[in-house]
């Protein structure tokens, strides 16, 4: 759960610093004295967009950090952090937002950078933020689905996961086929320029490698004359010598008969024969050497011509199918599996067609499981929801789930929508048709509450989602907010005194003017302080003995029913 909330630089907000309680803490203040900027930091450490305005006039940065005490992390907020390399450090978690007046944003989770992607995905397991727009996802049918899969997830999950894998495999299938059947103009086409390509590469026959050494080959040849005069010069000095310079090989041979004469008188000398024997050995292997040589280098302009012909017709084929032949020969490969899959086209089509129907059988029947799971959840959730309902003051509302039957998709063949009926004897309508702005309120928190049981959120945050609700309608409402926060944290933004009383700790949020700047401070309230800030809700700026004696009768009986 927040244990600390720390703001600078935010808005109205110079600095601001909050320590949060377990249980229910309400938020109250003036319209415009910044309760929502307290959202708006909580909501920039879950990954939500940051806007430039939010930066406060003259700074050059906003920056929020939040405290979370993760004494017993679930599985789930675990494997999170570990995927952006993070983890909960001493029992806490500290995330850090900061927002520059130009743009730009850092995000931290225990100092480490990360993006604000981490963050969004980071927080699904920390917080959870509902207010007066969250129900607007009972007017929208394409969400009701999801809600419904939330609340029976321990139904619905094997059969969702087992028909997305599914679905993907017959979208492949679909897809394969659809290809298949393309245009038959386009296939005579394809297999004509298959065709093409397999011809050109199997008329040159390149081998791997060819090319490195066909460019070898072509440089020993385009400079064989210089090499042969080397080689020449090499062999005659080293074989045959002339009437002015002997051969090495002659001399080497009657310098080791000299010394050989000489080894009688000093037998250290032998290690000199051996070598001298040594080096003529080496120079006869070399004369043999360049004697092949020669032959090999002899200019030959008909040879030059053919290795520079089979060169190019091999660097034709590289510039067009790969860098080097053994990317070539694996395209003609390729070339060859499709062009023999064209030319057997109707067996391929209908080998296609085989397993396309196949896997929608499979697939319509784990959609069928699929459904089948959600009615059972949506039972369920039927019941959960008239409880809560009869306890919001809403014991005659039915409210109940249609289905109704669509094409695959990948979250399955559902179409899930809302009924609301208000009244005994009225058949359920559309919740968009027929439900008021405070009975949606009401139909929302219900929702929050069922669901509440299936997370392991440790921290809930309401923006005034008592909205447009009075009376005994708003005591209720009330009460279950407090019975929420009975198993976690819970943080409420309220303009209704029923909800302030019933809360453990009460926060009001002011607005001032110092130094010709607005400024937004924080102060916690205690009894006295409670007492007021109620009577004030309640009947404005002109507070009477008689509205401080109703608050402070409120408050008496808010803790009483806590």
């Amino acid at each position: 759960m927040l244990r600390m909330l720390q703001v600078s630089q935010l808005a109205l907000i110079d600095s601001l610093t909050l320590q949060l309680e377990d249980g229910f803490t309400c938020i109250t203040g003036e319209t415009g004295a910044g309760k929502s900027l307290l959202l708006d930091a909580v909501g920039l450490l879950l990954g939500a967009r940051a806007r430039t305005e939010l930066v406060r006039e003259g700074a050059r940065q906003a920056e929020v950090q939040g405290l979370f005490e993760c004494t017993n992390p679930s599985a789930e907020l675990v494997d999170c952090l570990a995927q952006f390399g993070a983890q909960v450090e001493e029992g806490q978690l500290v995330i850090t937002r900061e927002v520059t007046a130009a743009g730009r944003t850092v995000a931290r989770v225990n100092g480490r950078i990360t993006t604000v992607q981490a963050l969004r995905q980071i927080g699904e397991h920390l917080v959870h933020q509902h207010g007066q727009h969250d129900t607007t996802a009972l007017l929208q049918r394409d969400l009701h689905l999801g809600l419904l899969d939330a609340f029976g997830q321990e139904t619905v999950r094997g059969p969702r996961e087992a028909y997305a894998a599914q679905f993907a495999q017959w979208q492949s299938a679909r897809a394969d086929l659809k290809r298949a059947q393309s245009d038959e103009r386009e296939r005579e086409r394809r297999i004509d320029a298959l065709r093409f390509q397999i011809d050109e590469i199997e008329t040159v026959r390149p081998k791997p490698g060819e090319e490195d050494r066909l460019r070898a080959l072509r440089a020993r040849l385009q400079y064989a004359e210089r090499l042969r005069v080397a080689v020449d010069d090499v062999y005659e000095r080293v074989y045959e010598g002339d009437s002015r310079t002997p051969a090495i090989l002659g001399e080497l041979h009657r310098l080791g008969e000299v010394v050989r004469g000489a080894e009688r008188y000093d037998a250290n000398l032998l290690e000199l024969v051996g070598y001298l024997e040594t080096a003529r050995v080496n120079l006869t292997e070399a004369a043999d050497y360049v004697r092949r040589y020669r032959d090999e280098v002899a200019f030959d302009p008909d040879r030059l011509q053919k290795l520079e012909d089979r060169l190019a017709a091999i660097e034709r084929l590289l510039r067009k199918y790969g860098h080097t032949t053994a990317d070539v020969l694996a395209h003609l490969l390729e070339a060859r599996t499709e062009h023999e899959q064209l030319l057997h086209h109707d067996e391929v089509v209908a080998a296609l067609q085989t397993r396309y129907k196949a896997s929608g059988v499979a697939l319509e029947a784990l959609a069928q499981s699929l459904t089948d799971a959600r009615k059972v959840a949506a039972a369920k959730l039927e019941a959960a929801l008239a409880e809560a309902l009869a306890g919001l003051q809403m014991k005659n509302v039915c409210v109940s789930l249609a289905f109704t039957a669509c094409p695959p998709a990948p979250n399955g063949c559902d179409e899930v929508e809302f009924l609301f009926s208000a009244n005994p004897g009225e058949a359920p309508k559309a919740l968009a048709r027929i439900a008021s702005g405070g009975e949606l309120s009401r139909v929302m928190l219900a929702l929050i509450d069922v669901l509440a049981d299936q997370g392991t959120v440790g921290t809930l945050i309401f923006d005034e989602i008592d909205s447009g609700i009075s009376g005994r309608a708003a005591q209720a409402v009330a009460q279950r907010i407090a019975r929420l926060a009975q198993s976690r944290q819970v943080l409420c933004v309220t303009h209704l005194a029923q909800t302030a009383s019933v809360a453990s700790h009460h926060l009001v949020i002011e607005k001032s003017v110092q130094s010709g700047r607005t400024l937004t401070s924080l102060r916690a309230l205690e009894s006295e302080g409670r007492v007021l800030e109620l009577a004030r809700m309640q009947s404005g700026e002109r507070v009477t003995d008689a509205a401080l004696q109703h608050a402070s009768e409120m408050l008496r009986m808010g803790r009483e029913s806590t």
